[in-house]
């Protein structure tokens, strides 16, 4: 059951992409549905899809390990050192995973009366606060869909504080809340708002300190993933385009209560489009690039080391990797 509300989100002005280019797809043999990766040095985590986390090498061979098998599925991951590695596992909780020892611990699954249904995205500060999102209190993984036909917001930003191992909700009434990005000085965070089609900034220290403010909105697509690049940008994947269709029935709830009728597999699907944005620090496009007609498809996260872009993916096979287009070779400051 849903109870669709009204929406009306705003459309930014058409402007012309940039090619994205061809990407590579590696370890493809043995990684599915790893949709967020960590890069070590010369080593890359990621979570697959059946609940293991994994660790590869990207020295030129397939060399695998599988560190933990979790309950659920492995989402927003962020590995720390050679030792220590935070996890969002759906059904279970945010994880903190002992990679020598091969183990894991649920630190936090729930807040209040609340247990995280979809606990989705991470970014751990320079203090090791970890701050992750639950991206709806009322729907889970399977049912995500219902989730954004009825274009309420059931999301939340959450922090851990590993000093008192408590949590806390930073902020709430977000649509479907995803990608997340810390200040290293931990000043400030940006949080994606999938359904939303804009990033938020929650304002943590000095006059504005809990106050929030539109990073960017009108987004051309669905962001999931967000990242801070080595170069100083932030990276926004658009796991999808909006289409005219939903805008069409954002403004009326009966018509998404007639979709929630069909069966799930005649429900709205993602589009095969590849669109990634590149953000200075006041959430002004700097790049935008796109391609209709990916071979790798379904971009849910994004780590730029030097000038090598890594991608995760909601449904593909493998670990996409391309040499980043020589205009985003310039730098920037957060």
């Amino acid at each position: 059951p849903v109870d669709p509300a009204a929406l009306n989100w705003p459309t930014m002005e058409k402007h012309k992409s940039e090619p994205l280019g061809e990407i590579e797809v590696l370890f493809d043999r043995n990684c599915q549905s790893c949709e967020d990766i960590s890069i070590v040095g010369e080593q890359l985590y990621t979570g697959h899809g059946d609940g293991r986390l994994l660790r590869f090498s990207l020295t030129g061979d397939d060399r695998l390990t599988e560190i933990v098998r979790f309950k659920g599925r492995p989402l927003g991951l962020e590995v720390l050192g050679d030792s220590l590695a935070w996890v969002c596992v759906e059904q279970e909780g945010l994880a903190l995973v002992d990679l020598w020892a091969g183990t894991y611990e649920i630190v936090t699954n729930s807040f209040n009366d609340t247990t995280f249904q979809l606990i989705d995205y991470l970014d751990v500060a320079a203090s090791g606060n970890v701050y992750f999102t639950d991206a709806s209190d009322k729907f889970g993984d399977d049912d995500l869909q219902y989730d954004v036909l009825e274009g309420r917001p059931h999301g939340a930003l959450y922090r851990y504080d590993v000093t008192t191992n408590t949590t806390e909700r930073v902020l709430d009434n977000l649509y479907f809340a995803n990608g997340v990005v810390v200040d290293p000085a931990e000043e400030f965070v940006l949080v994606a708002e999938t359904s939303g089609f804009r990033i938020q900034k929650l304002w943590l220290k000095g006059p504005k300190a809990s106050q929030t403010e539109i990073f960017i909105e009108g987004l051309p697509g669905w962001p999931d993933g967000i990242s801070l690049g080595s170069d100083g940008l932030i990276y926004c994947t658009l796991i999808s385009p909006r289409t005219a269709l939903h805008d069409f029935i954002l403004p009326h709830p009966w018509t998404r209560r007639l979709v929630t009728k069909l069966p799930k597999s005649f429900l709205p699907k993602p589009v095969k489009a590849n669109r990634i944005l590149a953000l200075d620090d006041n959430g002004r496009i700097v790049h935008d690039w796109a391609d209709d007609e990916p071979g790798f498809s379904s971009i849910s996260s994004l780590e730029r080391i030097e000038d090598i872009l890594y991608f995760g993916t909601v449904d593909e096979a493998g670990i996409g990797k391309m040499v980043a287009p020589a205009t985003m070779n310039q730098r920037t400051t957060f």
